[in-house]
């Protein structure tokens, strides 16, 4: 039996963190590929701009280019996502779409964060385990 796969939380191209001001229920996990910086699972994150902003401050690194992402699938298609971020001090988003709209808006989400096409939907960080026991919170 499947179970839905979701992922609520942000990538960064910061290298590292304030780690102790991450909340309980977040965390934080180097990513080397397909780019260097870094992911940190947020369940709880409200989606509101500001508040991820606020977020990313207090862990210092808000200044770094970052985006915020909650994405779900069933081990196929990517179902639904809604993501924002800022790359080269500039907002983008809200990119938001679920059922047959919802790959090519995951595209253009890592697109705008900087990434192409080419590395698919399933890398490191949505391989079921990154995260450890926290996967499924």
């Amino acid at each position: 039996m499947f179970m839905a796969y979701s992922f609520k939380g942000f990538f960064s191209t910061a290298s590292d963190i304030n780690r102790s001001a991450l909340p309980d229920r977040c965390v934080f996990r180097n990513v080397t590929e397909p780019f260097k910086g870094c992911g940190i699972l947020a369940p709880s994150m409200p989606p509101v701009f500001d508040e991820c902003e606020d977020f990313l401050r207090m862990l210092g690194i808000s200044e770094n280019d970052w985006l915020f992402l909650d994405y779900e699938t069933w081990a196929g298609p990517v179902d639904y996502v809604l993501a924002f971020g800022r790359r080269s001090n500039i907002r983008f988003g809200p990119i938001e779409a679920d059922g047959d709209a919802a790959e090519d808006a995951f595209y253009q989400a890592l697109s705008e964060f900087g990434l192409g096409e080419d590395i698919g939907v399933i890398f490191p960080p949505f391989e079921r385990g990154f995260f450890g026991e926290f996967d499924h919170l």
